[in-house]
């Protein structure tokens, strides 16, 4: 996978709703493996992708339980995903003000939610760090969650 500044292996994966409503990024394959343990479902089709923007195969056991993603044979899309990435965060903010409950019960208005979404567009690697970050036992914060509420998740 990529390299982040310092060097170390970028092991990050970024899981895309094949409908972009949806996007986490997760640290490492045993945290997205973790998920499942925490309760939360798949609502639908995904992809996931490296911090290059490769395609990530997803492998599955006898049971159809996810436990390994291998590197496709596709080469990495960065723009393609970072394209991805704008059209979920304009879904969010469709969502957000189209349903102005979501922002109340944060004791946000609906221009402050809004004000909270990434500006995305730079680089691939500077996108998905704005992304909602998976936190195993962590609720997550207002990105997070409004992701799920306008996502395919719930």
């Amino acid at each position: 996978m990529g390299m982040p500044s310092g060097g170390a292996a970028d092991s990050r994966i970024l899981l895309i709703a094949s409908d972009n409503t949806f996007a986490h990024t997760y640290s490492d394959l045993a945290e997205l493996l973790a998920e499942p343990a925490e309760g939360d479902r798949l609502g639908g089709a995904v992809e996931f992708f490296d911090s290059t923007g490769r395609r990530l195969a997803p492998v599955f056991d006898p049971q159809w339980t996810l436990v390994d993603l291998r590197p496709g044979d596709e080469p990495a899309d960065p723009t393609a995903i970072q394209r991805r990435l704008r059209a979920v965060r304009d879904h969010v903010e469709w969502f957000l003000t189209t349903h102005p409950d979501v922002a109340e019960r944060a004791r946000l208005s609906v221009a402050e939610a809004v004000a909270t979404l990434p500006p995305l567009g730079r680089t691939l690697t500077e996108d998905i760090d704005l992304m909602p970050w998976h936190h195993e036992g962590s609720r997550g914060n207002f990105l997070h969650n409004a992701m799920h509420a306008a996502g395919w998740a719930h």
